[in-house]
């Protein structure tokens, strides 16, 4: 038991450590691409620390089918109808892998460990282009397409 607890542990500042190495530049892409992301798979991580995949089925729909315009950052969720104004961030130099986190960040001031703690990552390099979303309660993950109007 302990030694899960610890995998998890792991795995959840593995992917804080990643994101807090973002550059603090705002990049846009020129291309505008615009993805629509189905949710495969998701879990939610409980008080005692373990991931529970019951729990983490109700997540797939609300996020299921968004749209994350990486140009302009904006997220909208199908299911709910509703849009969200992130920032995007490049972790490097190449155009195929993209951070987002919420924008409500730099008008209330957030700290980087809650920033890393709400995230999306898009990678477009990959057949088909993949994405995780991340909160301290939930991860979800998918797979993308370029969405067509």
């Amino acid at each position: 038991m302990f030694q899960r607890r610890m995998s998890i542990t792991r795995l959840l500042a593995a992917i804080a450590s990643l994101t807090l190495t973002v550059p603090a530049a705002v990049a846009r892409d020129d291309t505008g691409k615009v993805y629509r992301c189905e949710t495969k798979d998701a879990v939610s991580i409980q008080k005692d620390g373990t991931l529970n995949k019951l729990i983490g089925e109700a997540v797939l729909k609300p996020f299921d089918k968004i749209v994350i315009d990486v140009e302009s950052g904006h997220v909208t969720y199908p299911s709910s109808g509703t849009r969200e104004e992130w920032i995007v961030q490049k972790p490097g130099s190449g155009d195929d892998d993209y951070v987002l986190f919420p924008g409500t960040a730099r008008r209330f001031g957030m700290t980087a460990a809650r920033v890393v703690t709400h995230f999306i990552r898009v990678r477009t390099a990959d057949t088909p282009p993949r994405f995780i979303l991340v909160t301290l309660s939930y991860l979800v993950s998918g797979t993308c397409a370029l969405a067509h109007d």
